[in-house]
């Protein structure tokens, strides 16, 4: 009763790739993600031709526009995945919203949940169906949610749901003594 998507890690190359899908094709797959290395933007028309049934997703490790734009307008995949962190922030992520949107493809920000800002964006974007929680919302087994190093007023989710903060500035409690004293 859910989804099964399958992160590859950059670890494979076409060949691997397309014999991995084969072999996973009864298991209906959402999608396979970052398959082939993040610089290898040529690899992607040849799995999209070669295994077109498969719903492919990248893009966690890209940090400029272009390669985002590049595969949606070449229908490259199904799923664009830019980091709020690397690809340039809440403003890139935006303008990568919007060219999915005129692509006719989703965004899921690669651990979007894991930052307030990111948790805004995927809850307020059209284009992010479901947002991605990792890393600074992940613990050690046993270990609650709400237990973990994060910067405080960023929410955790709750029963496989997660609200944004609702207060100014994305709901971030900063605290002065983080800060440098200036002379």
């Amino acid at each position: 009763n859910a989804d099964l998507m399958l992160d590859c890690w950059l670890s494979m190359d076409v060949e691997y790739t397309v014999r991995l899908a084969e072999k996973l094709r009864g298991y209906d797959l959402r999608w396979l993600e970052d398959c082939v290395l993040a610089d290898s933007i040529d690899e992607w028309p040849k799995l999209r031709n070669r295994i077109p049934w498969q719903g492919l997703a990248t893009g966690e490790h890209w940090s400029t526009l272009y390669p985002f734009f590049h595969a949606a307008s070449e229908g490259l995949v199904d799923v664009l995945q830019p980091d709020i962190l690397w690809c340039g922030g809440l403003t890139a992520l935006i303008k990568i919203c919007h060219i999915a949107e005129a692509a006719g493809i989703a965004v899921i920000p690669h651990g979007g949940g894991g930052t307030a800002y990111g948790q805004h964006a995927c809850w307020g974007l059209s284009a992010i169906p479901m947002i991605e929680c990792s890393g600074p919302v992940m613990t050690e087994e046993g270990v609650p949610l709400d237990e973990k190093d994060r910067i405080p007023g960023t929410p955790v989710p709750k029963n496989g749901r997660l609200i944004p903060s609702d207060a100014p500035g994305f709901g971030l409690k900063l605290k002065r003594e983080w800060l440098p004293t200036f002379a």
